[in-house]
């Protein structure tokens, strides 16, 4: 397993059991990350992006663009800091300055407008 993704599941404080990640975090109810052998066979964009409940198109974007990004997360007197990317909860999209978050990224649940997306995006790169 690879070292990034057991800092994830100590961040996310993922339980084992019967061959498979879980979430049980108090008051909800415990439910179904990634079973053992996905986790095995996944990179770190992978196993971030399933704990987010991102959908592939993302994953596979994201893989293929990740060096445009940088990984952050907010610090409450220091604002958004550069972290390694399992310790991310915003991607900072370098040309632009924009900073996408997860929440924000999960809420586009329409193909074409996750396209266009990238495509502003894109469209700072040059």
């Amino acid at each position: 397993m690879d070292n990034d993704n057991i800092l994830i599941i100590k961040k996310y404080g993922l339980i084992y059991e019967n061959g498979a990640w879980y979430s049980n975090k108090e008051n909800s109810h415990k439910h179904l990350i990634v079973k053992e052998v996905f986790l095995q066979k996944t990179d770190t964009i992978g196993l971030l992006f399933r704990i987010n409940k991102l959908c592939m198109a993302k994953v596979k974007y994201f893989r293929t663009n990740i060096d445009k990004y940088e990984p952050c997360k907010y610090h409450y007197k220091n604002g958004f800091v550069v972290v390694p990317l399992w310790d991310a909860d915003f991607l900072k999209h370098r040309a632009s300055g924009f900073i996408l978050d997860f929440c924000f990224l999960k809420s586009i649940t329409v193909y074409e407008n996750f396209l266009a997306l990238c495509k502003e995006l894109e469209s700072y790169e040059s």
